[in-house]
Order: C-alpha cells, then structure tokens, then sequence
C-alpha cells in the first residue's frame, strides 16, 4: 500500500496558493545584492544539557520588503531519533501575516513552511529588517543517541526550495547561514576532511570572489 501523508489532502489548497505566487516570480540573486548585505535566513538552535526539547529559531534578514516565502528545511538523515513537535509564529515578524502553512514529514525528517503576508489586499509586506520569522519544537527521547547533526535547508517536492518573493512577485534565493544550527546528540561530529576544510574555504571567499568581479 502506497504511504499517503494525513496533512497532504489539508494543506493542498493552501500551498497551491503559495506555489502561484512562486512559480510567477521573477529571479533575482540575493547573493549578488550589489545594494548592501545579502538578504539572509537563519537557524539557530537552543538545546538545553540535561533537557530533551529543542527549539531552532529561523530568522530573517531581508534589505527589500517581502510578501511571500518558502522555507524548507531537514532535521535529520530519517533516522535520527529526533521528533518535530510544532512550528510557531507568535511573537515574530510574521505574526499576523495572512497565511502560514507548515508541512511536517516525520518520514524524511523535513518541515516545509509557508507564508504569505497577505490574502485579503489589506495587509502590508514584511518590512525590511532582521529578526525571527518561525520558531520549530523538537523532542528527543530520553536516553536516546545519534550523531550531532546541521539543520540544514533543503528541497521539498513539486518545487520548493529557500526562496523570499517580494511585493513585485520577483523571488530572491538568499544565503543561508546554519552555523549554530547544530542538533546535539550525543555522539561528535567526526572532524572535517582537508577536502571539507577546502571546501568550506572556497564558500567564505565566494562573495569576495564575486564582488572583485
């Protein structure tokens, strides 16, 4: 018997109305922002030493109002003992946006959220600004083990990936900084390769690269 997630037939409607407003979008590179620092998301995670819940605080940075965005992340490899309780909304930046849909899929370890400011042509964009835009719970079970891990972004099916779309409906991919979105398991990360270290060089010196171009 095919697996058929139980949110897929209740967020359907919501997230086509999403995908509209991403797939019309205009591209446009944040990376390549030549007006000021990239417009940025963020994760960063409060873990507790002797407490099982876990909270990953996803913020925003963005230099350009925003109307729309797609923020698709992985919370393990889909067998991290590691359980993905909710997502909130209260007390951030997108508090009284219109829409706010989360998808999550306990099998791939992944949450995809939603979010559209307005529905209704009454409500404003998000300002420009920095600050939190989602807060996602995790429950690890008592006793359990697993390999630290990165929440990392990721790509959700039919098409959602890390994207911001702005009131002109031109999408924005921005950077993506998960330095301190470490997940703590109990069992180190084993120390990076001198190919990782490269690799890890060749990012940092990228936008450099770039802007002596």
């Amino acid at each position: 018997m095919r697996f058929k997630h139980p949110l897929a037939g209740a967020t359907l409607a919501v997230f086509a109305s999403l995908l509209y407003v991403i797939f019309c979008s205009s591209s446009s590179f944040a990376q390549r922002d030549s007006f000021g620092k990239p417009d940025t998301c963020r994760i960063i995670v409060f873990q507790e030493e002797n407490s099982n819940q876990v909270m990953a605080s996803v913020s925003v940075f963005n230099d350009e109002e925003l109307a729309a965005m797609t923020l698709p992340f992985r919370y393990g490899d889909g067998k991290s003992p590691i359980k993905c309780d909710s997502i909130k909304f209260w007390d951030t930046r997108t508090m009284f946006f219109d829409m706010k849909t989360e998808l999550i899929d306990t099998v791939r370890q992944v949450v995809l959220i939603g979010l559209i400011a307005d529905m209704s042509g009454q409500r404003p964009p998000m300002k420009k600004g920095d600050g939190e835009v989602a807060k996602i719970y995790f429950t690890i079970p008592k006793g359990a083990k697993f390999q630290d891990f990165y929440m990392d972004t990721t790509w959700v099916r039919p098409m959602n990936l890390l994207k911001f779309v702005t009131p002109e409906v031109k999408s924005v991919y921005p950077a993506f900084d998960n330095s301190k979105a470490l997940i703590r398991g109990g069992i180190p990360l084993p120390p990076p390769t001198e190919k990782q270290k490269e690799s890890e060089r060749e990012k940092a010196s990228g936008p450099e690269k770039e802007g002596k171009n």
